[in-house]
């Protein structure tokens, strides 16, 4: 009986807390993506934050495209990474264009 009641408990805490110890999820800024050409350069820009007290960094549209020296902006996408209930998480703004 008590190993039944560990592997209810187990199964609960993984459906509950799936992504809560590692998640790294790229997604796309925007929807429109029909006839989308990425451009020739990729440039990348970051936050970070640790321990939910400290952050830094620019993850903005220009820093990245600045970053790769991209004047013309084709497609964004957006990189989180989260580790331990977010004790440290990286937040990558990604540009493509020429």
């Amino acid at each position: 009986m008590k190993l039944v009641k560990l592997i209810v408990v187990v199964l609960a805490a993984s459906i509950f807390l799936s992504g809560c110890i590692y998640s790294h999820v790229t997604t796309p800024y925007g929807t429109d993506l029909n006839k989308t050409t990425l451009g020739e350069k990729t440039g990348k820009a970051s936050t970070y934050s640790v321990m939910w007290l400290f952050s830094w960094g620019d993850a903005g549209v220009a820093a990245a495209s600045r970053n790769a020296g991209i004047k013309t902006l084709n497609h964004m996408d957006r990189e989180v990474v989260n580790i331990i209930f977010g004790l440290y998480t990286r937040s990558t703004i990604i540009v493509y264009g020429d």
